[in-house]
C-alpha cells in the first residue's frame, strides 16, 4: 500500500507541473474585465483611470507579477526524504579561531640589597617573660582555686556585716530621735554668737553679717523666739513692685 501511495503522489506531482491552471483568469462571462499584463510600474494616472473601454464593463488596471509565471506546483510528501543541510556561512562571517599568543615579559632579577639584621632578642625575652608569668598565674589559680573562693566568700560576708551594722545604726537613730529636742538645738544654733577666731578645722573665720546684727534688727522686728515661715516673703505692695521691676528688666536687657 505504501508503494501505491508513493506512485499516486508522483503522478499528482507530474500532473501539477505539466498543466497550466486557469484559476487566476476570469471567466469570459464575468462583468469585471482584466486588461492584459503590462511590464513595468503602473503610473498614477493608469491606476486612477477606471473609464469603460468595452461597452459597460468597467476597467480596473492591475499589476500582477505572478502572471508571468502562472504555473502552480503542488508538492506531496514522499518516502524519499531529502537531507536538511544548513546554509553555508558568508565569507565575511568566517572567523579564524586560534590560540592567543602569550605575551612574554622579560623576567629581571631583583636588585641586590644588603641584608639588614634585626635585633629582636630583648623583645623576645619580654614576650617570653610575660607568657611565663601568665602561665604561672594560671597554674597558681588552678592550684589555689578553693583558697580564692574562700577569700571572695569572706569578702562578701564582710560587706554584708557592714551593711547590716549600718542599717541597725539608722534604726537606732530613728528610734532615739526626739523632735522637740531637735527644734531646740536648731534654734540655739541659729542664736549662737561666734567668739572664736578660728574654725574647728583651723581656718580663719571672717565676720558674717549675722555676727554684726541679728535678724530682728535687720527686719525691724521685736525680739522673740517665734519663727515665722513667711517672714522673708514680700508683701502685696512689695510683690507688685518686684513684678514691675522684673518686667522692666526683661524688656530692657532680655528683649522680651
Amino acid at each position: 500500500m505504501n508503494k501505491s501511495v508513493a506512485l499516486l503522489a508522483i503522478r499528482f506531482t507530474q500532473l501539477g507541473v505539466a498543466r497550466n491552471f486557469q484559476s487566476l483568469h476570469g471567466s469570459p462571462t464575468s462583468s469585471l474585465y482584466i486588461p492584459p499584463y503590462q511590464k513595468g510600474p503602473v503610473s498614477k494616472d493608469d491606476r486612477c483611470d477606471i473609464s469603460n473601454t468595452e461597452g459597460s464593463r468597467p476597467v480596473a488596471p492591475m499589476s500582477l507579477p505572478a502572471l508571468e509565471n502562472c504555473r502552480q506546483v503542488y508538492t506531496f510528501p514522499t518516502l524519499n526524504r531529502s537531507p536538511v543541510v544548513a546554509p553555508p556561512p558568508l565569507l565575511n562571517q568566517i572567523i579564524e579561531k586560534m590560540d592567543p599568543l602569550p605575551e612574554k615579559v622579560r623576567i629581571e632579577a631583583p636588585p641586590a640589597v644588603p641584608v639588614v639584621q634585626i635585633q629582636l632578642a630583648p623583645r623576645l625575652l619580654t614576650i617570653r617573660r610575660k607568657k611565663m608569668k601568665k602561665h604561672k598565674r594560671k597554674k597558681r589559680f588552678d592550684r589555689d582555686y578553693f583558697k580564692y573562693q574562700k577569700y571572695h566568700k569572706e569578702k562578701k560576708l564582710k560587706a554584708e556585716r557592714a551593711f547590716v551594722k549600718r542599717m541597725k545604726a539608722h534604726l537606732a537613730e530613728l528610734e532615739s530621735f526626739q523632735p522637740e529636742q531637735y527644734v531646740e538645738e536648731t534654734i540655739a544654733a541659729a542664736k549662737k554668737e561666734w567668739q572664736d577666731e578660728l574654725a574647728p578645722t583651723g581656718r580663719k573665720l571672717y565676720p558674717h553679717w549675722s555676727r554684726l546684727m541679728s535678724l530682728e534688727e535687720l527686719y525691724g522686728l521685736p525680739k522673740s523666739d517665734y519663727i515665722d515661715k513667711k517672714a522673708g516673703l514680700a508683701g502685696e505692695e512689695d510683690a507688685e513692685k518686684i513684678k514691675q521691676l522684673k518686667i522692666e528688666y526683661d524688656n530692657k536687657f532680655r528683649g522680651i
